[in-house]
């Protein structure tokens, strides 16, 4: 899904070969660097305190006994597999790949904790010890668990990557509820951050709306819960504009937001969820109920 996202906003996709990548991040366990944890913490763990990981402990003491010229011959194997995979990057912008090559269970990591941290570091070992840059970007869910990955790229390349990463998050949409609302005074701040009218729609009905005593006038949305069991007030359905966001613009409307006015989860009539305005409870104190009328605009049309 992430090379489709790049190649539908007009990335040009190849593929290289790992194998240099693979080798030096095995090596992050296997060669000789572990031993400068020793360095670090030699002393440290030597005494053995029981606050120590034993996983952790074991690896360091182990690292004690690895002699200088293996560590020089790695040194030199490292830096043949950064010459190879540097020239297997070329001119690309980024190399995509996996955050982590998969999930394991505590059960799992518990019965090889070497072999687990290892597999996780499949893709990412390497980025260290070659002195790359990369970006981790949240992707999709595979089989219910979610999925990451990451673009690499030479060392000093960060922004550049940050703009790629940008074309695999997919835009946010958000729930607005009052003077966002289309026609309404603050309808321009979210004109000006890039955003663009989905539909009109209604919240699930577990929600009131009041009018704060603000400037411009807007209405607080609070969810109420159902009706009767939890001896909560009734619940509306409230209408309310769904607007996409480019991924920045999101944080950018948070950043704006003055008190009351908060940004969660809002239930939708079709059962989804998307981030909404809603409100602190504490400023409905001296507010009117105006959830009978269904919206803001039906309420400043009454």
């Amino acid at each position: 899904a992430a090379a489709a996202r790049l190649a539908a906003a007009g990335a040009r996709l190849t593929t290289v070969d790992l194998t240099a990548f693979t080798e030096a991040a095995a090596m992050l366990y296997e060669g000789a660097f572990v031993a400068e944890r020793y360095t670090a913490v030699g002393a440290f763990v030597g005494k053995g305190s029981p606050d120590l990981d034993p996983t952790v402990a074991a690896i360091v003491r182990r690292a004690r006994d690895i002699p200088a010229h293996r560590l020089y011959a790695d040194q030199a194997a490292l830096a043949a597999l950064r010459a190879t995979a540097l020239t297997a990057l070329g001119d690309a912008d980024a190399l995509l790949l996996p955050t982590t090559p998969g999930h394991p269970t505590l059960a799992e990591v518990a019965a090889d904790p070497l072999g687990a941290n290892a597999r996780l570091g499949r893709f990412t070992n390497s980025t260290n010890l070659f002195d790359l840059a990369a970006v981790a970007v949240p992707g999709d869910e595979v089989a219910g668990r979610p999925f990451g990955v990451m673009l690499v790229g030479p060392a000093g390349t960060d922004e550049n990557l940050a703009t790629v990463a940008a074309l695999l998050t997919p835009p946010t949409q958000v729930a607005v509820v009052g003077a966002h609302l289309t026609g309404q005074p603050l309808n321009p701040q979210l004109l000006a951050l890039g955003a663009r009218l989905i539909r009109t729609t209604t919240t699930a009905p577990v929600y009131r709306l009041h009018a704060l005593r603000t400037d411009p006038p807007k209405p607080g949305l609070v969810h109420t819960g159902h009706t009767g069991r939890t001896g909560t007030r009734e619940g509306h359905a409230i209408e309310v504009e769904i607007w996409q966001l480019p991924p920045e613009g999101l944080g950018a409307l948070t950043a704006a937001l003055p008190r009351p006015m908060t940004l969660g989860r809002v239930e939708l009539s079709d059962t989804t969820t998307v981030p909404g305005f809603l409100c602190e409870p504490s400023a409905l104190e001296d507010s009117d109920d105006i959830s009978r009328y269904g919206g803001w605009r039906a309420y400043l049309t009454r």
